[in-house]
């Protein structure tokens, strides 16, 4: 149901969410929303007829529990859309004739995505005094919630002019960070993997079947379900580098891993998980 009537309805929706039900009649939404009356009461009707908007009292309309679900549906999505487009350097007002466009229209999954983007923001402007802390501190002040990051596995030391470790093929990119009530946890995923034998230069092709992380002290198994392989992000440590737009988490933790290649299971390998946000 395209057309201008779709916005108006979406913005009287989270009109009655967050105005006074006194406020909420034909005229005050006329000249909140610089709309004429008869598009407000078209809009209303509509509204009614959808079951989001209960008009048994004329003079007192109000939100039915649907109704209550969809605004703040639509208003959480205003937020975030502004937010988002105001860090992208949109100016304000047209940020705001957009976002209604973006709320709209966007697919749930689209939304995900912009969402996750405006939470990388908020939580990077959050952050920017601190330069160094670690996962514990990132995870309190993350929203609950999934979130993808890129990762690289260095080695602890570059060979044949690369510091990138075989490991890093190792798994599937991006990785995980789930957030539940201020804890986080990193999930790797972990998926075949070939390379040349050093000995006898034969393709061989294996997976990670272990990993251990460094907590600060010593070297703990990471939990394993399937092939995911998982650690608290407690034990990352973070720098903060850069300035405002261009600020980036740098998130490392040493990580131990050994490889099953067929029935053989070759030795501990060391790398150094690097996460960016």
């Amino acid at each position: 149901m395209p057309g201008h009537i779709d916005i108006l309805k979406m913005r009287i929706l989270i009109c009655f969410l967050k105005m006074s039900l006194e406020n909420c009649t034909v005229t005050n939404l006329s000249k909140t929303l610089a709309a004429e009356k008869y598009a407000v009461s078209r809009a209303m009707i509509s509204l009614e007829k959808e079951g989001l908007l209960d008009r048994s009292d004329s003079r007192h309309p109000k939100l039915t529990p649907s109704g209550v679900i969809s605004a703040k549906k639509y208003a959480e999505r205003m937020d975030i859309a502004i937010n988002h487009l105001i860090y992208e350097g949109v100016p304000q007002l047209n940020a705001q004739d957009d976002a209604t466009y973006l709320s709209m229209y966007c697919s749930d999954q689209t939304f995900e995505v912009i969402q996750g983007m405006e939470e990388r923001y908020r939580i990077r402007h959050i952050l920017k005094e601190k330069r160094n802390f670690d996962g514990s501190v990132l995870c309190r002040k993350l929203r609950d919630g999934a979130y993808l990051f890129p990762f690289i596995l260095y080695r602890e030391s570059a060979k044949n002019g690369s510091n990138i470790s075989m490991a890093n093929d190792g798994f599937e990119h991006p990785c995980l960070l789930t957030v539940n009530r201020g804890a986080g946890i990193i999930g790797l995923k972990a998926r075949d993997t070939s390379h040349h034998s050093a000995v006898d230069g034969k393709k061989m092709t294996g997976k990670i079947s272990s990993l251990k992380y460094f907590d600060g002290n010593k070297f703990c198994d990471a939990q394993s379900n399937g092939d995911v392989l998982s650690f608290p992000a407690d034990a990352l440590n973070f720098l903060s580098v850069g300035n405002d737009a261009s600020r980036i988490l740098h998130g490392s933790v040493c990580l131990k891993m050994a490889c099953s290649v067929g029935v053989m299971h070759m030795p501990e390998s060391t790398a150094i998980f690097t996460i960016l946000i």
